[in-house]
C-alpha cells in the first residue's frame, strides 16, 4: 500500500477482503457436504501464521480432505509452508514474476505446477510438475 495515492484506504481494503475471505472460507468449510475442498488463495500458509483458526481450518479433515493453494513465492513446493497435515497444501507461485530468481545452493528453485487428480471414489492426489529453473532465466 505504500506505493499508492491512498495508503489508508489500501490497508482498509485490504483488511476487508482479509476479514471476507476468511469468512467465506468457515461458512464454505461449515455447509459442505464434498469430500474434498479445494482452496485457493494468493498467500502460502506460512503467511496465516496470525490466523490459527484458519490453519486449523485447513487441517481439519474430520469432514473434509482440504487441499490448499497458495502462491506469492515463486517456486513449487510443499516444505516452506506451515503443514496443515493431516491435509495438503502447495506454494504453486511457478516461476517467473517481477525478477529471474536463479538457484542457488542455499534457495534451490523448484518451479512448475501441480497436476490435481480425483479418482472414482473421489481421492484427491497430487504432484508436481517441475521444470528446470534454470530455463527461466534464459
Amino acid at each position: 500500500c505504500k506505493y499508492t495515492p491512498c495508503p489508508a484506504q489500501c490497508e482498509r481494503l485490504l483488511r476487508l477482503r482479509l476479514e471476507n475471505g476468511f469468512r467465506l472460507f468457515r461458512e464454505r468449510a461449515a455447509a459442505s457436504t464434498a469430500k474434498n475442498l479445494v482452496v485457493f488463495s494468493h498467500y502460502p500458509t506460512d503467511y496465516l501464521w496470525k490466523a490459527p483458526d484458519i490453519l486449523a481450518g485447513l487441517s481439519d479433515a474430520s469432514r473434509h480432505h482440504v487441499e490448499y493453494f497458495g502462491g506469492h513465492r515463486h517456486n513449487t513446493d510443499q516444505s516452506s509452508t506451515i503443514s496443515t497435515a493431516p491435509n495438503s497444501n502447495w506454494v504453486v507461485g511457478g516461476g517467473g514474476g517481477w525478477s529471474c530468481e536463479m538457484p542457488t545452493e542455499s534457495t534451490p528453485r523448484q518451479m512448475g505446477f501441480v497436476v490435481g487428480e480425483i479418482d472414482a471414489d473421489f481421492r484427491l492426489t497430487t504432484r508436481p510438475v517441475l521444470v528446470d529453473s534454470r530455463i527461466c532465466c534464459q
